[in-house]
Protein backbone atom coordinates (compact mmCIF):
# COMPACT_ATOMS: atom_id res chain seq x y z
CA UNK A 1 0.00 0.00 0.00
CA UNK A 2 1.44 3.39 -0.76
CA UNK A 3 1.17 6.45 1.10
CA UNK A 4 0.64 9.56 0.27
CA UNK A 5 2.73 12.87 1.33
CA UNK A 6 1.13 15.47 2.93
CA UNK A 7 0.66 18.31 0.60
CA UNK A 8 2.42 21.52 2.13
CA UNK A 9 0.34 24.46 3.20
CA UNK A 10 0.90 27.66 2.01
CA UNK A 11 2.12 30.62 4.45
CA UNK A 12 -0.79 31.90 6.88
CA UNK A 13 -2.60 34.29 6.38
CA UNK A 14 -0.93 36.11 9.39
CA UNK A 15 2.43 35.92 7.74
CA UNK A 16 0.84 37.08 4.83
CA UNK A 17 -0.18 40.55 6.07
CA UNK A 18 3.07 40.50 7.66
CA UNK A 19 4.89 41.25 4.69
CA UNK A 20 2.25 43.21 3.27
CA UNK A 21 2.56 45.28 6.39
CA UNK A 22 6.41 45.45 6.20
CA UNK A 23 6.22 46.13 1.91
CA UNK A 24 3.83 49.24 2.97
CA UNK A 25 6.03 50.43 5.71
CA UNK A 26 9.27 50.34 3.65
CA UNK A 27 7.36 52.25 0.55
CA UNK A 28 6.51 55.00 3.50
CA UNK A 29 10.21 55.36 4.72
CA UNK A 30 11.16 55.46 1.02
CA UNK A 31 8.56 58.32 0.29
CA UNK A 32 9.12 60.54 3.87
CA UNK A 33 13.06 60.40 2.71
CA UNK A 34 12.34 61.25 -0.62
CA UNK A 35 10.22 64.22 0.85
CA UNK A 36 12.63 65.20 3.59
CA UNK A 37 15.66 65.70 0.47
CA UNK A 38 12.87 67.12 -1.39
CA UNK A 39 12.44 69.97 1.33
CA UNK A 40 15.74 69.98 2.15
CA UNK A 41 16.92 71.15 -1.65
CA UNK A 42 13.70 73.71 -1.77
CA UNK A 43 15.20 75.30 1.28
CA UNK A 44 19.04 75.06 0.20
CA UNK A 45 18.13 76.74 -3.07
CA UNK A 46 15.62 79.44 -1.87
CA UNK A 47 12.61 78.14 -3.38
CA UNK A 48 10.90 77.79 0.30
CA UNK A 49 11.80 80.24 3.23
CA UNK A 50 11.21 78.10 6.12
CA UNK A 51 9.93 80.70 8.26
CA UNK A 52 6.48 79.85 6.32
CA UNK A 53 6.74 76.77 7.68
CA UNK A 54 6.87 77.23 11.35
CA UNK A 55 5.29 80.73 11.90
CA UNK A 56 2.55 81.14 14.16
CA UNK A 57 -0.44 82.65 12.65
CA UNK A 58 -2.77 82.81 15.65
CA UNK A 59 -2.15 86.65 16.28
CA UNK A 60 -4.89 88.37 14.69
CA UNK A 61 -3.15 90.99 12.63
CA UNK A 62 -6.10 92.80 10.70
CA UNK A 63 -6.38 92.11 7.36
CA UNK A 64 -2.75 91.71 6.06
CA UNK A 65 -2.92 91.92 2.04
CA UNK A 66 0.60 90.79 0.25
CA UNK A 67 0.07 91.42 -2.77
CA UNK A 68 3.67 90.59 -3.68
CA UNK A 69 6.59 89.66 -1.89
CA UNK A 70 7.60 92.91 -1.96
CA UNK A 71 4.70 93.87 0.68
CA UNK A 72 6.45 91.25 3.28
CA UNK A 73 4.52 90.38 6.24
CA UNK A 74 3.88 91.96 9.25
CA UNK A 75 5.95 89.42 12.05
CA UNK A 76 9.14 90.73 9.92
CA UNK A 77 8.62 94.35 10.73
CA UNK A 78 10.59 95.32 13.52
CA UNK A 79 8.54 97.39 15.90
CA UNK A 80 11.06 98.83 18.25
CA UNK A 81 12.13 100.88 15.19
CA UNK A 82 9.24 101.40 13.03
CA UNK A 83 7.36 104.34 11.32
CA UNK A 84 3.71 103.21 10.92
CA UNK A 85 1.95 105.38 8.64
CA UNK A 86 -2.26 105.44 9.16
CA UNK A 87 -4.25 107.12 6.05
CA UNK A 88 -7.55 107.00 8.23
CA UNK A 89 -10.75 106.59 6.15
CA UNK A 90 -12.39 110.31 6.55
CA UNK A 91 -14.76 109.42 3.38
CA UNK A 92 -14.61 112.08 0.72
CA UNK A 93 -10.99 114.22 2.19
CA UNK A 94 -7.40 113.29 3.54
CA UNK A 95 -6.08 112.33 7.16
CA UNK A 96 -2.33 110.77 7.45
CA UNK A 97 -1.72 110.23 10.77
CA UNK A 98 2.26 108.83 10.59
CA UNK A 99 3.80 107.25 14.06
CA UNK A 100 7.62 108.55 13.38
CA UNK A 101 8.82 106.69 16.69
CA UNK A 102 7.52 106.23 19.65
CA UNK A 103 7.21 109.27 21.05
CA UNK A 104 6.91 111.72 17.55
CA UNK A 105 4.50 111.68 15.76
CA UNK A 106 2.98 114.12 12.27
CA UNK A 107 -0.57 114.81 11.15
CA UNK A 108 -1.21 115.62 7.56
CA UNK A 109 -4.41 117.20 7.14
CA UNK A 110 -7.81 116.39 8.90
CA UNK A 111 -10.89 115.73 6.79
CA UNK A 112 -14.14 116.97 7.32
CA UNK A 113 -17.73 115.50 8.20
CA UNK A 114 -19.90 116.99 5.43
CA UNK A 115 -21.96 115.18 3.07
CA UNK A 116 -20.33 114.23 -0.20
CA UNK A 117 -18.85 110.79 0.46
CA UNK A 118 -18.09 111.39 4.01
CA UNK A 119 -19.90 108.57 6.31
CA UNK A 120 -17.40 108.89 9.17
CA UNK A 121 -18.38 109.93 12.52
CA UNK A 122 -15.66 112.62 13.66
CA UNK A 123 -16.01 110.96 17.21
CA UNK A 124 -14.70 107.86 16.30
CA UNK A 125 -12.13 110.01 14.07
CA UNK A 126 -10.68 111.73 16.78
CA UNK A 127 -10.92 108.51 19.43
CA UNK A 128 -8.68 106.72 16.68
CA UNK A 129 -5.94 109.43 17.04
CA UNK A 130 -6.51 110.08 20.56
CA UNK A 131 -5.45 105.87 21.04
CA UNK A 132 -2.42 106.21 18.30
CA UNK A 133 -0.93 109.21 20.70
CA UNK A 134 -1.56 107.35 24.20
CA UNK A 135 1.62 104.99 23.08
CA UNK A 136 3.11 107.81 21.17
CA UNK A 137 3.42 110.65 23.16
CA UNK A 138 0.17 113.13 23.81
CA UNK A 139 1.50 115.49 21.64
CA UNK A 140 1.54 116.24 17.84
CA UNK A 141 4.75 117.45 17.06
CA UNK A 142 4.47 118.31 13.58
CA UNK A 143 0.93 119.15 11.52
CA UNK A 144 1.37 119.89 8.24
CA UNK A 145 -2.08 121.53 6.17
CA UNK A 146 -1.27 121.05 2.97
CA UNK A 147 -3.61 123.09 1.04
CA UNK A 148 -7.09 124.95 2.32
CA UNK A 149 -9.92 123.04 0.81
CA UNK A 150 -12.10 122.25 3.52
CA UNK A 151 -12.18 118.14 3.00
CA UNK A 152 -8.57 118.71 4.41
CA UNK A 153 -8.57 121.18 7.05
CA UNK A 154 -12.13 121.89 8.33
CA UNK A 155 -11.40 119.55 11.82
CA UNK A 156 -7.77 121.37 12.29
CA UNK A 157 -9.37 123.41 14.79
CA UNK A 158 -11.00 120.84 16.43
CA UNK A 159 -7.21 118.94 16.18
CA UNK A 160 -5.63 122.34 18.01
CA UNK A 161 -8.10 122.67 20.92
CA UNK A 162 -7.76 118.84 21.74
CA UNK A 163 -3.92 117.80 21.54
CA UNK A 164 -0.73 120.09 21.59
CA UNK A 165 0.87 120.77 18.68
CA UNK A 166 4.23 121.48 18.47
CA UNK A 167 4.97 122.34 15.03
CA UNK A 168 3.07 123.53 12.20
CA UNK A 169 3.51 124.14 8.40
CA UNK A 170 1.39 125.93 6.29
CA UNK A 171 1.39 128.55 2.90
CA UNK A 172 0.11 131.27 3.40
CA UNK A 173 -3.49 130.97 2.09
CA UNK A 174 -6.27 132.69 0.08
CA UNK A 175 -8.96 134.24 2.74
CA UNK A 176 -11.85 132.03 3.41
CA UNK A 177 -13.54 131.62 6.76
CA UNK A 178 -12.17 128.11 7.04
CA UNK A 179 -8.59 128.99 6.79
CA UNK A 180 -8.65 131.60 8.81
CA UNK A 181 -10.05 129.45 11.59
CA UNK A 182 -7.16 127.27 10.99
CA UNK A 183 -4.60 130.09 10.37
CA UNK A 184 -6.32 131.67 13.80
CA UNK A 185 -5.99 128.48 15.94
CA UNK A 186 -2.44 127.79 14.45
CA UNK A 187 -1.37 131.23 16.27
CA UNK A 188 -3.08 130.96 19.12
CA UNK A 189 -1.47 127.51 20.11
CA UNK A 190 0.98 128.27 22.65
CA UNK A 191 4.49 127.10 22.52
CA UNK A 192 4.10 125.85 19.54
CA UNK A 193 6.47 127.38 16.38
CA UNK A 194 4.05 128.12 13.03
CA UNK A 195 6.23 128.39 9.53
CA UNK A 196 4.30 130.23 6.66
CA UNK A 197 5.49 129.14 3.31
CA UNK A 198 5.51 132.58 1.37
CA UNK A 199 3.53 132.12 -1.82
CA UNK A 200 6.86 133.47 -3.47
CA UNK A 201 9.26 131.51 -3.38
CA UNK A 202 9.79 127.91 -3.14
CA UNK A 203 10.79 125.81 -0.36
CA UNK A 204 12.26 122.84 1.13
CA UNK A 205 13.31 121.91 4.43
CA UNK A 206 14.47 118.78 5.88
CA UNK A 207 13.43 117.21 9.39
CA UNK A 208 16.32 114.32 10.38
CA UNK A 209 14.74 111.47 12.48
CA UNK A 210 17.11 108.95 14.42
CA UNK A 211 16.22 106.27 11.50
CA UNK A 212 14.33 108.13 9.04
CA UNK A 213 13.99 111.50 7.36
CA UNK A 214 11.54 113.98 6.14
CA UNK A 215 11.13 116.18 3.28
CA UNK A 216 8.74 119.24 2.88
CA UNK A 217 8.61 120.57 -0.58
CA UNK A 218 5.90 123.60 -1.39
CA UNK A 219 6.10 125.01 -4.68
CA UNK A 220 5.48 128.55 -3.17
CA UNK A 221 4.03 129.45 -6.43
CA UNK A 222 0.74 131.65 -6.23
CA UNK A 223 -1.05 129.47 -8.99
CA UNK A 224 0.51 127.36 -11.63
CA UNK A 225 -0.22 129.40 -15.41
CA UNK A 226 -3.35 126.71 -16.28
CA UNK A 227 -4.33 125.50 -13.10
CA UNK A 228 -7.60 124.96 -12.49
CA UNK A 229 -8.06 125.64 -8.83
CA UNK A 230 -4.81 127.75 -7.16
CA UNK A 231 -5.16 126.26 -3.85
CA UNK A 232 -4.38 122.44 -4.67
CA UNK A 233 -1.65 123.97 -7.21
CA UNK A 234 -0.14 125.31 -3.65
CA UNK A 235 -0.31 121.81 -2.31
CA UNK A 236 2.86 120.57 0.06
CA UNK A 237 4.23 117.77 -0.97
CA UNK A 238 6.04 115.64 1.83
CA UNK A 239 8.46 112.80 1.64
CA UNK A 240 9.04 110.05 4.27
CA UNK A 241 12.49 108.04 4.23
CA UNK A 242 13.09 105.03 6.07
CA UNK A 243 15.23 101.72 6.09
CA UNK A 244 15.68 102.79 1.73
CA UNK A 245 11.97 102.78 1.70
CA UNK A 246 10.27 106.60 0.24
CA UNK A 247 6.32 107.33 0.36
CA UNK A 248 5.76 110.85 -1.34
CA UNK A 249 2.48 112.35 0.45
CA UNK A 250 0.85 114.68 -2.57
CA UNK A 251 -2.02 116.77 -0.56
CA UNK A 252 -4.22 117.96 -3.53
CA UNK A 253 -1.48 118.49 -5.84
CA UNK A 254 -2.20 119.02 -9.63
CA UNK A 255 0.15 118.43 -12.76
CA UNK A 256 2.12 121.47 -12.45
CA UNK A 257 2.46 120.87 -8.82
CA UNK A 258 4.17 117.61 -10.33
CA UNK A 259 6.30 119.22 -13.03
CA UNK A 260 7.55 121.42 -10.18
CA UNK A 261 8.22 118.37 -8.45
CA UNK A 262 10.05 116.67 -10.85
CA UNK A 263 12.25 120.13 -11.59
CA UNK A 264 13.00 120.58 -7.75
CA UNK A 265 14.52 117.24 -7.98
CA UNK A 266 16.66 118.01 -10.61
CA UNK A 267 15.16 115.39 -13.02
CA UNK A 268 16.75 112.70 -11.18
CA UNK A 269 16.87 109.77 -13.68
CA UNK A 270 17.32 107.35 -10.56
CA UNK A 271 14.68 108.95 -8.57
CA UNK A 272 12.39 106.07 -7.17
CA UNK A 273 9.75 105.52 -4.87
CA UNK A 274 7.86 102.95 -2.65
CA UNK A 275 4.50 103.99 -1.81
CA UNK A 276 2.81 107.15 -3.56
CA UNK A 277 -0.13 109.11 -1.97
CA UNK A 278 -1.97 109.76 -4.63
CA UNK A 279 -2.98 113.51 -5.45
CA UNK A 280 -6.13 115.19 -5.36
CA UNK A 281 -8.24 111.58 -4.15
CA UNK A 282 -7.34 110.32 -8.10
CA UNK A 283 -8.57 112.94 -10.20
CA UNK A 284 -8.03 113.22 -13.76
CA UNK A 285 -6.25 115.95 -13.59
CA UNK A 286 -3.35 114.67 -11.10
CA UNK A 287 -0.82 111.54 -11.32
CA UNK A 288 0.25 112.77 -15.20
CA UNK A 289 2.06 110.58 -17.16
CA UNK A 290 5.55 112.30 -16.46
CA UNK A 291 5.37 112.04 -12.91
CA UNK A 292 4.19 108.50 -12.43
CA UNK A 293 7.38 107.56 -15.02
CA UNK A 294 9.61 109.62 -12.95
CA UNK A 295 8.48 108.46 -9.43
CA UNK A 296 8.44 105.12 -10.15
CA UNK A 297 6.15 103.55 -6.98
CA UNK A 298 5.40 100.06 -6.72
CA UNK A 299 2.19 100.89 -4.23
CA UNK A 300 -0.30 103.34 -4.09
CA UNK A 301 -2.62 104.82 -1.67
CA UNK A 302 -5.36 107.13 -2.26
CA UNK A 303 -8.19 108.84 0.10
CA UNK A 304 -11.86 109.02 -1.35
CA UNK A 305 -15.26 108.29 0.05
CA UNK A 306 -17.81 105.97 -1.21
CA UNK A 307 -20.66 107.22 -3.17
CA UNK A 308 -18.60 110.70 -3.74
CA UNK A 309 -19.99 112.97 -6.69
CA UNK A 310 -16.30 113.60 -8.12
CA UNK A 311 -16.37 110.06 -8.98
CA UNK A 312 -13.04 109.96 -7.30
CA UNK A 313 -11.05 107.53 -8.36
CA UNK A 314 -11.01 109.01 -12.11
CA UNK A 315 -11.20 105.60 -14.54
CA UNK A 316 -8.60 107.52 -16.58
CA UNK A 317 -6.08 107.76 -13.63
CA UNK A 318 -6.26 104.53 -12.40
CA UNK A 319 -5.45 103.12 -15.86
CA UNK A 320 -2.46 105.06 -15.90
CA UNK A 321 -1.45 103.61 -12.34
CA UNK A 322 -2.53 100.13 -13.35
CA UNK A 323 -0.58 100.18 -16.41
CA UNK A 324 2.69 100.53 -14.51
CA UNK A 325 1.87 97.77 -12.31
CA UNK A 326 1.19 99.95 -9.28
CA UNK A 327 -0.75 98.40 -6.61
CA UNK A 328 -3.64 100.63 -5.22
CA UNK A 329 -5.03 100.93 -2.14
CA UNK A 330 -8.35 102.85 -1.73
CA UNK A 331 -9.54 103.81 1.61
CA UNK A 332 -13.46 103.57 0.32
CA UNK A 333 -12.10 99.43 -0.46
CA UNK A 334 -10.29 99.05 2.67
CA UNK A 335 -11.02 101.59 5.10
CA UNK A 336 -7.82 102.92 6.93
CA UNK A 337 -4.97 101.60 5.91
CA UNK A 338 -1.79 101.31 7.96
CA UNK A 339 1.71 101.04 6.54
CA UNK A 340 4.03 99.42 8.60
CA UNK A 341 8.38 100.13 7.42
CA UNK A 342 11.46 99.28 9.73
CA UNK A 343 14.69 100.61 9.64
CA UNK A 344 15.72 97.94 7.36
CA UNK A 345 13.73 98.32 4.99
CA UNK A 346 10.95 95.75 5.55
CA UNK A 347 7.33 97.19 5.00
CA UNK A 348 3.59 95.63 5.19
CA UNK A 349 0.20 96.94 4.49
CA UNK A 350 -2.58 96.42 7.03
CA UNK A 351 -6.38 97.48 5.96
CA UNK A 352 -9.59 97.71 8.52
CA UNK A 353 -11.37 95.86 6.05
CA UNK A 354 -11.21 93.81 2.47
CA UNK A 355 -13.21 95.26 -0.86
CA UNK A 356 -15.62 92.25 -0.48
CA UNK A 357 -16.77 93.23 2.94
CA UNK A 358 -16.90 96.99 1.98
CA UNK A 359 -19.25 96.06 -1.11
Amino acid sequence: MSTKEPKKKGASKAQKRKRLQAKKTATIAVLVIIALVSLFLLVRYGVIDISDLIRNDDTDHGTINNGTIAAGRLEDVDMNACVKIHFIDVGQGDSILIELDKDTTMLIDAGHTGTNGNNFNKDVYFSYIDSILESSGEDIDYLIATHPDADHISLLPTVFDRYQVNNTYMNEWYPSKTAENVHTAAENEPNSTLKEFNTDNDTVIRLPGSYYSLTIYSSGNDGFSGSGTKSNSMSILCMLECGGRKVLFTGDAVQETEEWFIAKTEYDPSFDIDVLKVAHHGSKGSSCEQFLDYVKAEYAVNSSGVGNTYNHPNQETLERLNSRDITVYDTQDYGTITLYIDNEGDMCFVTEKTPEAAK
